[in-house]
C-alpha cells in the first residue's frame, strides 16, 4: 500500500492543467517527465540504473526520436525493500507531473503499484518484474518489457522432463514473486507428468534471517527428491546455496536448478569469493537470451565508461536486465513519439470525479489528477516493433514478449558453461533458438550438453532417495504363519527367505544405485497379518516399503504406490474333486452297462447256435449234458481271445463263427480306442463347477483370514457374510474341504491362485474349479508418488525379460507333486488302483477254483485210504499229499482194480513226496510328516505424552489508566451480500460489547466503517484508508482478498492488526503479512473439501473459471495442490478479468464447453457468479452431465436474500455448494430470533437473512474485545509512536512522515491469537499457523426453491453424514466414512454423471483403425461396407458395452493397403488431434505412453522367438512308461500265480501238465505268459481249469488293451526339440533373425540386447516368416523369429514343423490408445476389466484366435507315427533272447553230436553234423538206447542218417520219464 501513497504524492493538487489554446496544441513539450523505481544496490538494480541513463542519454541525442523533446526521469531508490518502505519510496517521484513508470524492480510492489497506475491511467512498464500473474486481466496498465516467469518456468519443466526426474522441490520467498512463480511451474511441471512433491515457502524479511534459511533446509533434506528448483531473490540465494553446502546438500545426488537470478548475479559481479564459487559448483542456472547483434556488441564495449562516469567508479558487469532497462527507454521514447505525433503533441490530466468525496484530511486524495492520455500512450508501446540490444522487440496479443528463450548454464569451476538454450517454440536444443529451423519442434531435437553435477560427476543424478535421509530403508514384511514359501525368517537370524524376498531382492540389484534397507517384520507369530494393517504403516510414516504377498487391489492403490505386478494371482475357486478314470472298477468304462449286458449274452447265443449246429457232426461238441454245457460257455468266451481250440466242420457253423469273429473283433478295437479316449485326459468332477454355481448355492465358503477375498465376495459377488468361513492355514483348508458343508467344513475355498497352486502342489485329491474370476497381481508396496516405486517397476520388467523371474518362480513355487512333468507321467501311468477289482475277481475265482479242487481231492482221498486210525497225523497228510499228486487216471484204475496193490503200497507211492510251505509276509509303514513354525513376537510400544502449560502473564500498573474509548476501523462493502450483514453484525456486536460489564471494564468502542463500494482496486484502497487518520489500533476488514494483500503492507509497517472475517485467500499468511489475523476459514479448507467431493465421485480432472486476482488465481491453486493429493487435477483453467461483463462470460464459457471435462469449478464473487450460471443454463451448460461445483459464494447469496427470482433458481438447479459449518447452539438461535430487529433499526427497513460471514463477523468484534480486555490489562494504555524510516519523506502534499506505529501492536497482535472463546460461529482458536481450528463446512444442493444439505466436510473427519463435532473420536479420519447423501444433479437426474465428454463436443469418436494385409483375424476390413471385424473390434465393441453411457464412434482406416501400417505414425495421429482413439494390434511400450494415453491390456503378448522343431518323444524304453514300476510287478507275479493255478488243476487228469519237474516249471512259466498273447497250445480239460483262465484271459485283454491306452496317451502329448532354445542363445549366436517389419521388436532387439543390426531380416507376412525358417540360415533364411506371442500363436496354429522355444521374454500386452489424460482410457480399462472377469474376453479369444490344426487328428497324423528308435531297445531284448537261445542249443547239439560222432574227415564232419541236427530228438535218444543194448554203432548211425528209427514197443510214462532222466544224466 505503500505504493499508493508514491502515486498520490506525484498526481497531487493537478499539477498537470490542461491548457486552452490552439498554439500550446502545435507545440511539442520540451520536456516529459518519467519515474525510475529501482533498487539502486541490488545487482539488478544498478546495473539497470546505469542503463537507464545511458538510454536516456542516447535518446535526447537522437534527431530520429521525440523529434527535440526530451526525456526527464527521476530514479527512486527502493533500497531493497518490496514492503511499505519501498513503496512509499517510490512514489516520492510521482509528485511530478509523470507520463510512465519504468518499473518497478520487485513483483511484489508492482502488483500495488499497478492498483494505482490503473486508476491514474498511467503506464507502468517494468523490466524486472516477472511474475507471471501480473497481467492484462487485472492489471491493463501493467506493461511487462522482460520475459515472464512462465516462460522461464517452462524452461526449467522441460529441462526436469528431459532428464526424466518427477519430483521435485521448490523453495521460494513467500510473496507474490515466489508464489505465483512457483504454482507456473507446478502447472508446467503438470503438462510433462511430473510434479512439486515439496513446496519450501520462506518468510519475505527485508534481512536474511540464517536461522530461517536452516529450517527449510533441514525439512527439504528429510524428503525424498533430490531435485531443487531455487526461485528467490538474489540477497537470499546466496545464502541459501552457502548453507546448503555447509550442510552437505551440494553434493552427489543433488540437483540444484536456480532461475535466473543466479546468472544475474554472475553475470553483474566481476568475481565471485573462491568460497562463494565453491558452493554453487554443478548448479544449472537460466539466462534469459538476448542474440548477437552489432548494438549490443558497440553498448558492451563502452561499459566500463559509462560506470566509470555513472556510479561514482564501481565496477561490475552489464546484465540481461541491463539489457532489457535499456531497452524500456527506447520503447518508451517510440511510443512518445508516436503518441505526441497522434495527440497532436498534447500532454494533460484531468481531476478525477470519483475522489472528490474525500476532501478534506491530510491525505488530499481528492486534489489527484488523472492522465489523459494513458490508454493511447498504453497502446503505442504495445504496438512498438523495434530492435534493441536485447533482440526484436515486439508483444503478443497477451502483451507478453515474442519469442521468449533462454540460455541453459551450467556453473563450473570459475565460470559458467552454456549446455543448451530453450525456447518456446523449439524446446531445448544444442542451437541459439533464433539459429534453428522452424520445423525442428520435435521431441527428438530435445537435447543438451553434458552438465557436470555437484560433486563434480557426469553421471546424471536419479533425481531422489529415500525419505529417511539416507538411513536404512525401513520395509515392512508379513510376519506369515502360512505359506511361507513366499515370506519365512531364517531361525536364529533377522534375515528373510522366500520367493517374494528374492523377487525384491533381484529387483533392487537391477537399480543403478544402492539401496540400503532392513526388514521389519509385522504379525504376532499367531496369525497371518491383515495386509490393509501393513500398508496402513507406510501412510503413517512407520514403514519405506512392504515387501510380500501383497494383492493390488483398487482401494489399496488410494494408500501406497505399488510397482506393476511380478507374479498373476487372481481369484480362484477349490473344492474336493476326484479323476474319474481311477478307481477299481475303472476297465468298465469304456462300454455302458446296456453294452455289457448285450454283449455277455450275445457270446451266450453264439455258443449255443454253434453248439446246436456242431453237435451231431463233432465229437468236441458231444458228451455228457455237463460237458456240453462247459464246452458251449468255454468255446463262447474263448472266441473273445480269438483261442477257442475246438473245430467247426459244419459250413453253417463256419459261416456264423466267421460273422461273430469280425463282430468281436470290432467289439475289442473299440473297447481299447474307448478307453485310449478317457486315459488320454485327465477328467475331474466336482460337484462345485466355478464361481457362478458357488455364488448361486447355500454351501459355505471358506476364505483366508485377513484376505481381500471377504469383501470381494461379499461387495461385488452379493454373497452373504453367513455363508463365509475365515481360514488360517492349508491345514485348516484341507480339514474344511475334506469334512464339506455336512460335517461343519467348507464346499470350496475361495482364494487367490498363487497360494492355492502352492496348496494344491501337494494336495490331488483338490483342485481349481472353474475360471479365475479376478485380475490380480502382487506387487511391492511404497509411498504415494515414491519414485522407486517406478524404478522398481522398472526393474521388475527387466527381470521378467531376462528369465530372472522365472526362474525364481520355479525355485519357490514349482514343487506340484500333482502337475508337475513326472507327476504328470504317473498320472498318465496306470496304477494297481485302476485294476484291483479285475485282480480281486480274478484272485477269488482262483480261490474258489481251489476251494472245490481241494474238497474233491480230500472225498476222493477218504474213499481210498484205509481205516487205520492208529496213523498220525503226520503220515496221514504225507499220504495225501502222496494221493493228490498221483494221475486221475491212475487213481480211477486203482479204483476199479480194487487188488491190484494194496492201499498201503499205494500210500507208500507218495511217501517220498515233501511238502514245504513258503510264507510270504509284507509290512507296510506309515510316515507322517511334521513342520514345526517358528513365530516371532512384536510389540509396537507408542507413547504419547501430553503437556499443556498454560501461563497467564498478569501486569499491572497502578500508574496507568484504561481509555475511555478505543477506536477501530471496519472496511465493507456496505451493498455486497457479505458486507450488508456484516454491517449489521459488527454494530450488534459493538452495541453487546460496550453494553456487556464483563469485558473492556468500562472502556467503549469506537467503529469507524468505510463502505469500498465493491471495488477492490485503487479507489477501494482510498476508501478503506479514510479510517487510518484517527488513532486506530484495529481493523475489521478488508472484505476483498486483493484490498487485504495491498493493506496488509501498511497493517505491518503500522503495527496495526487486521481482522479479517471474510478474506479467505490462503496466501494471506503470517509469512508474509504477520499483521493480517483471518477470523474465517481460509479457502485452503475450502479447495480441501472440494478436492474431497471430486475424490469421492471419482472424477479426475476438473474445470476451474475463476477471477484472475489473487482471490482467484491463489485459490485456485490451492485447489491444484489439494486434487494433486487426491491423483485428480485441473484439466482446464479459466481466468476471468475482475472487470468481466457479459461477453466476457460467454467466451470464457464457450472455450469451456469446447473441453472434456463437464465437472466445473466455479470460484467468483457472488456479483458475478449468477451471471456466469445464467448464460451457463442458456448456452445448455446446466442440463445432463454437467457438474458445477460453486463455493461459497452461491451458499451465502442463497442465505442472505429473502428469495432470489424463479429464473435465477432455475439457472442453479442441481449445483453444488459450499458453507462454513458453524454448529448450533443456544447464543446461536438468540442472535437468529433478534436478527428480523437488528435490521429493521440497522438497514433502514431492508430485508435480508444472516449468513456465515455475518457469524463471524459478530464473533470478529468479540475477540477483539477479549483481546483488547487482555491488552489493557497487561499495558493499560494505549500509544503512538513516529516511524523514525519515515522522517525522509517530510515535505510533500502527503504527509507520511507524521504517520505513528501503534506501540501495543504486537502485544495485542499476540493477545488475539490467544483468545479461546465461543462465539455464534462456535468455538473460536488459533493454531500455530495463524488460521482457526476446526475448519468444516456443509456440503449443498441446489433444489427446487431452496438446498438441501447432503453432508459434511471437516479437516478431521473428511467427508460425513453427521456434523464434524458430532463425530466419535474412532470414527475420525476412516475412509470407510466418506460418504454424502444423494445428489439430483443438473438435468433433474440422480445418476452421478460420468464429468467428461469427447472434446469433439458431441461428434462421432474418431476411431483408427490399422489397415492390416496379414493376421487379419485382428482387424480387418468387413467387404462391401464400412465396418471392421477381428478380434481388437470385437474386443473394443464388447467394452464400449460395459460403458454406463453411449459413446457414438466411426472407424477409421490407416495405411495404404500394401503394407501393413507402422504403428508409431499410427498413434502419432493422435497426438495431432485426427484420431480420437487407436483400436488394433497396438502394443504397449514404454516411448508409446509418451505419446498416449493406453487402457490396460486386454491381451497379454511379449516377445517370443520361433524356430523350427521336431519331436523328441522316442526313447529305447519308451514301452515301459504305460505301467508303473508296482504295476509291472503285479502283473508279472499274477501270470505266475494263474499258472501255478492252472497247472495244479490240470496235473492228474492233463498229460500237458505232467513230466519231471523241471518240466512242469518250464510248462508253468510258459503257459502263463503265452496267455498274454493267447498262443498257449496246452489243452485245458478240467471245469475248473477253463473257469480260472477264461477270468485270467479276461484280465490279460483288459491289460492289454489299457496298456495300449495308457501308451497312446503317453504319445499324444507333443514333445518338441530345436537347436535355438531361447533368447539366450540366439543373442549369443550370429545367425540372423527375423522380426515383422515395422514392429518395435527391432529396436528392441538392438536397444535392449545389444543384437547388431546387421543380423535382423525384416520380413512382411507370414508366407515370409516360413519361408525364411524353412530355407534357414544356410540358404539366405533366419535361424529364428522374433515376433510378439499372439502374432506367432496365429502362425503356429497351421504349421506345424515350428514351434515356439524358450520363455516369453517380455512382458507386453496390447491396448486401445486415446490422447493424453482421456478419462475415456480410465474407464475403458474398467471395461475390459469387467470383461475378463466375466470370462467374455476369454470367448472371443477362443472365437478369433484358437485355430490350432495342429492340434486336430488329420495334421497330427504323420507327427505323432511311432518310429523304430522308440522300440529298439525291446527288438534289442528280444534279439538277445534269441541269440542266447540259439547259442544254448548250439551247445546242446555239439556235446549230443560228440558223443555219437566217429573220426572222418573234416568235411565228412560237417556234413555229418548238419544231418545230426536235424534228426527228430526222440529218434536221437532211441538210437543211443539201442547202442546201449548191443547194436553196431555203425548201424545205428545209418538208421539215424535214413531216418529209419521205429518204436518197438510203445512207452507208458514211467519208461519216458527214465529214458527222459537218464538222457539229461
Amino acid at each position: 500500500m505503500h505504493m499508493f501513497w508514491l502515486l498520490v504524492m506525484i498526481f497531487y493538487n493537478g499539477h498537470f492543467i490542461s491548457t486552452a489554446g490552439t498554439g500550446a496544441n502545435s507545440t511539442r513539450p520540451d520536456v516529459v517527465n518519467i519515474g525510475a523505481i529501482l533498487s539502486f544496490n541490488s545487482s539488478i538494480g544498478k546495473v539497470a540504473k546505469v542503463a537507464i541513463q545511458a538510454a536516456v542519454d542516447d535518446v535526447n541525442s537522437s534527431p530520429l526520436v521525440l523529434n527535440g523533446t526530451k526525456q526527464k526521469i527521476t530514479m527512486q531508490d527502493t533500497k531493497l525493500s518490496s514492503g511499505f518502505l519501498g513503496i512509499v519510496e517510490a512514489l516520492r517521484f510521482m509528485e511530478n507531473d509523470t507520463v510512465a513508470i519504468i518499473g518497478p524492480q520487485h513483483s511484489v510492489m508492482a502488483h500495488v503499484i499497478s492498483h494505482i497506475a490503473n486508476e491514474l491511467q498511467v503506464p507502468l512498464l517494468s523490466f524486472a518484474a516477472t511474475d507471471p500473474t501480473l497481467n492484462s486481466l487485472q492489471f491493463p496498465y501493467f506493461v511487462r518489457t522482460t520475459q515472464s516467469d512462465l516462460f522461464q518456468m517452462a524452461a526449467i519443466a522441460e529441462i526436469v522432463g528431459y532428464y526424466e526426474w518427477r519430483d521435485v522441490i521448490a523453495i521460494y520467498i513467500d510473496d507474490d514473486h515466489g508464489r505465483n512463480g512457483v504454482a507456473a511451474l507446478g502447472d508446467k511441471l503438470a503438462e510433462k507428468r511430473c510434479k512439486i512433491s515439496y513446496k519450501a515457502p520462506m518468510s519475505p524479511k527485508a534481512v536474511v534471517d540464517r536461522d530461517d534459511i536452516s529450517s527449510t533446509l533441514f525439512k527439504v533434506a528429510m524428503m525424498e527428491s533430490r531435485v531443487i528448483i531455487l526461485h528467490i531473490y538474489s540477497t537470499w540465494g546466496q545464502e541459501v546455496v552457502d548453507l546448503a553446502h555447509k550442510n552437505g546438500m551440494m553434493g552427489n545426488g543433488y540437483v540444484w536448478i536456480a532461475t535466473d537470478w543466479l546468472s544475474t548475479v554472475l553475470d553483474t559481479e566481476p568475481s565471485f569469493p573462491p568460497t562463494a564459487m565453491d558452493s554453487i559448483q554443478g548448479v544449472l542456472t537460466l539466462r534469459m537470451y538476448t542474440p548477437e547483434s552489432k548494438l549490443k556488441s558497440k553498448f558492451l564495449s563502452r561499459w566500463s565508461n559509462l560506470i566509470a562516469t555513472k556510479t561514482n567508479g564501481s565496477i561490475f558487469k552489464p546484465n540481461t536486465y541491463g539489457l532489457y532497462a535499456y531497452d524500456t527507454v527506447w520503447l518508451l521514447a517510440h511510443a512518445l513519439d508516436a503518441f505526441l505525433n497522434q495527440r497532436a503533441n498534447n500532454i494533460s490530466f484531468s481531476n478525477d470525479s470519483s475522489l472528490i468525496e474525500f476532501h478534506g484530511g491530510n491525505l488530499h486524495f481528492d486534489a489527484m489528477s488523472i492522465f489523459n492520455g494513458g490508454n493511447a500512450l498504453r497502446a503505442n508501446i504495445l504496438q512498438v516493433n523495434m530492435s534493441g540490444l536485447s533482440g526484436p522487440m515486439g508483444f503478443n496479443s497477451d502483451w507478453d514478449l515474442n519469442a521468449p528463450a533462454y540460455e541453459v548454464i551450467n556453473v563450473i569451476g570459475t565460470g559458467v558453461r552454456t549446455i543448451g538454450y530453450w525456447s518456446n517454440s523449439s524446446g531445448l536444443s544444442l542451437a541459439p533458438p533464433r539459429k534453428l529451423n522452424t520445423q525442428l519442434n520435435k521431441s527428438s531435437n530435445q537435447q543438451l550438453y553434458s552438465v557436470i553435477w555437484p560433486g563434480q560427476i557426469t553421471q546424471k543424478p536419479r533425481g531422489w532417495v529415500f525419505s529417511s535421509n539416507g538411513k536404512l530403508m525401513r520395509v515392512g514384511v508379513p510376519n506369515r504363519i502360512s505359506y511361507r514359501e513366499f515370506v519365512s525368517q531364517i531361525e536364529g537370524s533377522d534375515n528373510y527367505i522366500g520367493y517374494c524376498i528374492d523377487v525384491f531382492n533381484a529387483a533392487k540389484d537391477q537399480l543403478p544405485y544402492p539401496v540400503p534397507y532392513k526388514f521389519i517384520p509385522f504379525g504376532n507369530g499367531h496369525s497371518n497379518p491383515i495386509t490393509s494393517d501393513l500398508l496402513g504403516r507406510i501412510t503413517v510414516g512407520e514403514l519405506d516399503a512392504v515387501v510380500g504377498d501383497i494383492t493390488i487391489t483398487t482401494n489399496r492403490t488410494k494408500m501406497v504406490d505399488f510397482t506393476q505386478p511380478y507374479i498373476e494371482s487372481g481369484l480362484v475357486v477349490v473344492a474336493p474333486v476326484w479323476k474319474l478314470n481311477s478307481n477299481a472298477w475303472a476297465f468298465l468304462r469304456p462300454f455302458t452297462p446296456m453294452m455289457w449286458c448285450v454283449t455277455g449274452i450275445s457270446f451266450l447265443v453264439v455258443g449255443v447256435v454253434v453248439w446246436i449246429l456242431e453237435r451231431r457232426t463233432n465229437d468236441d461238441f458231444r458228451g455228457p449234458p455237463r460237458k456240453q454245457f462247459v464246452t458251449i460257455l468255454w468255446f463262447s468266451f474263448s472266441t473273445l481271445f480269438f483261442s477257442y481250440r475246438e473245430k467247426i466242420v459244419s459250413t453253417l457253423g463256419r459261416l456264423a463263427l466267421i460273422i461273430w469273429l469280425f463282430v468281436v473283433l470290432i467289439v475289442n478295437s473299440s473297447y481299447t480306442a474307448s478307453l485310449t479316449s478317457i486315459l488320454t485326459v485327465e477328467q475331474l468332477s466336482s460337484p462345485v463347477k466355478g464361481i457362478e454355481s458357488l455364488t448361486t448355492s447355500n454351501d459355505p465358503i471358506g476364505y483366508q483370514r485377513g484376505s481381500f477375498a471377504e469383501n470381494y465376495l461379499t461387495n461385488e459377488l452379493n454373497i452373504h457374510r453367513n455363508r463365509l468361513v475365515p481360514l488360517d492355514s492349508p491345514k485348516d483348508f484341507e480339514r474344511a474341504l475334506k469334512d464339506g458343508p455336512s460335517k461343519g467344513g467348507v464346499a470350496a475355498v475361495v482364494d487367490e491362485r498363487a497360494y492355492m497352486e502352492l496348496f494344491l502342489s501337494t494336495r490331488c485329491e483338490f483342485g481349481i474349479v472353474g475360471q479365475e474370476f479376478t485380475k490380480m497381481g502382487w506387487g511391492f508396496a511404497f509411498p504415494r508418488d515414491s519414485p522407486l516405486a517406478i524404478d522398481m517397476s522398472t526393474a521388475i520388467l527387466k527381470l521378467s525379460e531376462n528369465g530372472g523371474l522365472q526362474r525364481l518362480h520355479d525355485k519357490w513355487l514349482t514343487r506340484s507333486a500333482c502337475s508337475s512333468e513326472g507327476a504328470k507321467q504317473d498320472v498318465d501311468c496306470l496304477h494297481l488302483t485302476s485294476f484291483w477289482g479285475l485282480f480281486l475277481l480274478c484272485g477269488f475265482v482262483c480261490f474258489l477254483a481251489l476251494i472245490f479242487y481241494f474238497i474233491k481231492m480230500v472225498r476222493q482221498y477218504t474213499r481210498h485210504s484205509s481205516d487205520d486210525t492208529s496213523q498220525s497225523s503226520r503220515v496221514r497228510i504225507e499220504s495225501f499229499l502222496t494221493f493228490v499228486k498221483e494221475n486221475e487216471e491212475d487213481v480211477i484204475q486203482v479204483k476199479e482194480g480194487g487188488k491190484s496193490g494194496s492201499k498201503k503200497t499205494q500210500r507208500e507211492r507218495g511217501s517220498s513226496g515233501r511238502v514245504h510251505e513258503d510264507e510270504a509276509q509284507k509290512e507296510f509303514e506309515l510316515f507322517g510328516l511334521f513342520a514345526e513354525q517358528s513365530s516371532m513376537h512384536m510389540f509396537w510400544l507408542l507413547v504419547l505424552i501430553f503437556y499443556n502449560g498454560h501461563f497467564i502473564c498478569t501486569a499491572t500498573d497502578a500508574s496507568s489508566t484504561r481509555p475511555d474509548v478505543v477506536n477501530i476501523g471496519a472496511i465493507l462493502a456496505f451493498n455486497s451480500s457479505i458486507g450488508k450483514v456484516a454491517k449489521v453484525a459488527i454494530e450488534a456486536a459493538l452495541d453487546d460489547v460496550n453494553s456487556d460489564p464483563e469485558v473492556l471494564n468500562g472502556t467503549k468502542l469506537n467503529i469507524t466503517m468505510q463502505d469500498t463500494k465493491l471495488s477492490s482496486g485503487f479507489l477501494g484502497i482510498v476508501e478503506a484508508l479514510r479510517f487510518m487518520e484517527d488513532d486506530t489500533v484495529a481493523i475489521i476488514g478488508p472484505q476483498h482478498s486483493v484490498m487485504a494483500h495491498v493493506i496488509s503492507h501498511i497493517a505491518n509497517e503500522l503495527q496495526v492488526p487486521l481482522l479479517s472475517f471474510a478474506a479467505t485467500d490462503p496466501t494471506l499468511n503470517a509469512l508474509q503479512f504477520p499483521f493480517f489475523v483471518r477470523t474465517t476459514q481460509s479457502d485452503l479448507f475450502q479447495m480441501s473439501a472440494v478436492a474431497e467431493i471430486i475424490g469421492y465421485y471419482e472424477w479426475r480432472d476438473v474445470i476451474a473459471i475463476y477471477i484472475d486476482d489473487d482471490h482467484g488465481r491463489n485459490g485456485i491453486a490451492a485447489l491444484g495442490d489439494k486434487l494433486a493429493e487426491k491423483r485428480c487435477k485441473i484439466s482446464y483453467k479459466a481466468p476471468m478479468s475482475p472487470k468481466v461483463d457479459r461477453n466476457d462470460i460467454s467466451d470464457t464459457l464457450f472455450k469451456v464447453a469446447m473441453m472434456e471435462s463437464r465437472v466445473i469449478i466455479l470460484h467468483i464473487y457472488s456479483a458475478w457468479g449468477l451471471d456466469v450460471v445464467d448464460v451457463a443454463h442458456k448456452n445448455g451448460m446446466m442440463g445432463n452431465g454437467y457438474v458445477w461445483i460453486a463455493t461459497d459464494w452461491l451458499s451465502t447469496i442463497l442465505d442472505t436474500e429473502p428469495s432470489l427470482p424463479p429464473a435465477a433458481m432455475d439457472n442453479i438447479q442441481g449445483i453444488l455448494t459450499l458453507r462454513m459449518h458453524t454448529p448450533d447452539s443456544l447464543s446461536k438461535r438468540k442472535f437468529l430470533s433478534k436478527w428480523s430487529n437488528l435490521t429493521a433499526t440497522k438497514a433502514n427497513g431492508s430485508l435480508f437473512r444472516l449468513n456465515t460471514y455475518g457469524l463471524y463477523a459478530y464473533d470478529t468484534v468479540w475477540l477483539l474485545a477479549r483481546a483488547l480486555d487482555t491488552f489493557l490489562n497487561q499495558k493499560g494504555n494505549i500509544t503512538f509512536s513516529n516511524d523514525s524510516s519515515l522522517t525522509e519523506f517530510q515535505g510533500g502534499n502527503l504527509r507520511f512522515d507524521s504517520m505513528s506505529i501503534f506501540n501495543g501492536g504486537k502485544v495485542l497482535l499476540s493477545n488475539i491469537l490467544h483468545v479461546n472463546m465461543s462465539g455464534l460461529s462456535g468455538p473460536m482458536s488459533f493454531t500455530s499457523d495463524g488460521e482457526l481450528n476446526g475448519p468444516a463446512y456443509e456440503v449443498i444442493n441446489v433444489i427446487g426453491t431452496g438446498v438441501r444439505s447432503i453432508g459434511y466436510w471437516s479437516n478431521s473427519s473428511g467427508l460425513s453424514l453427521v456434523p464434524p463435532e458430532k463425530f466419535n473420536a474412532q470414527e475420525v479420519n476412516n475412509s470407510s466414512n466418506q460418504q454424502l447423501y444423494g445428489v439430483i444433479w443438473p438435468g433433474q437426474t440422480t445418476q452421478k454423471p460420468r464429468g467428461w465428454v469427447f472434446s469433439s463436443n458431441g461428434k462421432p469418436l474418431r476411431v483408427g483403425v490399422p489397415n492390416r494385409i496379414s493376421y487379419r483375424e485382428f482387424v480387418s476390413h468387413a467387404e462391401g461396407s464400412d465396418n471392421y471385424v477381428g478380434y481388437c473390434i470385437d474386443v473394443f465393441n464388447a467394452a464400449k458395452e460395459q460403458l454406463p453411457y453411449a459413446v457414438p464412434y466411426k472407424f477409421i482406416p490407416f495405411g495404404d493397403g500394401h503394407t501393413n501400417p507402422v504403428t508409431v505414425d499410427l498413434l502419432h495421429r493422435i497426438t495431432t488431434g485426427e484420431f480420437d482413439a487407436v483400436v488394433g494390434d497396438i502394443t504397449i511400450t514404454t516411448s508409446r505412453t509418451k505419446m498416449v494415453d493406453f487402457t490396460q491390456p486386454y491381451i497379454e503378448s511379449g516377445l517370443v522367438v520361433v524356430a523350427p522343431v521336431w519331436k523328441l518323444n522316442s526313447s529305447a524304453w519308451a514301452f515301459l512308461r504305460p505301467f508303473t514300476p508296482m504295476m509291472w510287478c503285479v502283473t508279472g507275479i499274477s501270470f505266475i500265480v494263474v499258472g501255478v493255478v492252472v497247472w495244479i488243476l490240470e496235473r492228474r487228469t492233463n498229460d500237458d501238465f505232467r513230466g519231471p519237474p523241471r518240466k512242469q516249471c518250464v510248462t508253468i512259466l510258459w503257459f502263463s505268459f503265452s496267455t498274454l498273447f493267447f498262443s498257449y497250445r496246452e489243452k485245458i480239460v478240467s471245469t475248473l481249469g477253463r473257469l480260472v483262465l477264461i477270468i485270467w484271459l479276461f484280465v490279460v485283454l483288459i491289460l492289454n488293451s489299457s496298456y495300449t491306452a495308457s501308451l497312446t496317451s503317453i504319445l499324444t502329448v507333443e514333445q518338441l526339440s530345436s537347436p535355438v532354445k531361447g533368447i539366450e542363445s540366439l543373442t549369443t549366436s550370429n545367425d540372423p533373425i527375423g522380426f515383422p517389419r515395422g514392429s518395435f521388436a527391432e529396436n528392441y532387439l538392438t536397444n535392449e540386447l545389444n543384437i547388431n543390426r546387421n543380423r535382423l531380416v525384416p520380413l512382411g507376412s507370414p508366407n515370409d516368416y516360413e519361408r525364411a525358417l524353412k530355407d534357414g540360415p544356410s540358404k539366405g533364411g533366419v535361424a529364428a523369429i522374433v515376433d510378439e506371442r499372439a502374432y506367432m500363436e496365429l502362425f503356429l496354429s497351421t504349421r506345424c514343423e515350428f514351434g515356439i522355444v524358450g520363455q516369453e521374454f517380455t512382458k507386453m500386452g496390447w491396448g486401445f490408445a486415446f490422447p493424453r489424460d482421456s478419462p475415456l482410457a480410465i474407464d475403458m480399462s474398467t471395461a475390459i476389466l469387467r470383461l475378463s472377469e466375466t470370462g467374455d474376453l476369454q470367448k472371443l479369444h477362443d472365437k478369433w484366435l484358437t485355430r490350432s490344426a495342429c492340434s486336430s487328428e488329420g495334421a497330427k497324423q504323420d507327427v505323432d507315427r511311432l518310429q523304430l528308435t522308440s522300440f529298439w531297445g525291446l527288438f534289442l531284448l528280444c534279439g538277445s533272447a534269441c541269440l542266447l537261445s540259439l547259442l544254448f542249443y548250439l551247445i546242446k547239439m555239439v556235446r549230443q553230436y560228440t558223443r555219437h560222432s566217429s573220426n572222418t574227415s573234416q568235411s565228412t564232419r560237417i556234413k555229418s553234423f548238419l544231418t545230426f541236427v536235424k534228426e527228430k530228438e526222440e529218434d536221437v535218444i532211441k538210437v543211443e538206447e539201442e547202442g546201449k543194448m548191443g547194436y553196431p554203432m555203425r548201424r545205428l548211425r545209418e538208421k539215424v542218417s535214413n531216418g529209419r528209427v521205429h518204436e518197438d514197443e510203445p512207452r507208458n510214462g514211467t519208461w519216458n520219464v527214465t529214458v527222459a532222466t537218464n538222457y539229461e544224466a
